[in-house]
């Protein structure tokens, strides 16, 4: 287990990379509360990356799972707010609507 904390500092970080990315994102679009969801990044994919390394027998998909959980739910959260979230799960883009007017 020599290389266990060379593997988990290699996770720090990557996770601390990706907080930065999601900080300077988030402040660049004006998402609200750019710490919180740095903050959020940074602890999911922290201990995606590092659980493996002090719990070997965790398993993959779980740990996958809680690696992916803060870039996916940000991704949901940036998108929301630069596209809005008034979507119709009915009707699909440039379609028209019941009115006769396009969506735009």
């Amino acid at each position: 287990m020599a290389l266990a904390p060379i593997v988990a500092g290699s996770g720090v970080l990557l996770a601390a990379a990706a907080a930065i990315a999601v900080y300077w994102d988030a402040d660049r679009l004006g998402i609200a509360r750019a710490p919180l969801w740095a903050g959020f990044v940074f602890v999911t994919v922290a201990v995606g990356l590092t659980l493996p390394v002090f719990v070997p027998t965790i398993p993959i998909p779980g740990t996958l799972i809680i690696l992916v959980m803060g870039p996916a739910l940000y991704a949901f959260e940036r998108d929301d707010s630069r596209y809005g979230s008034d979507a119709d799960p009915g009707s699909l883009p440039n379609e028209a609507r019941d009115d006769g007017e396009k969506e735009e």
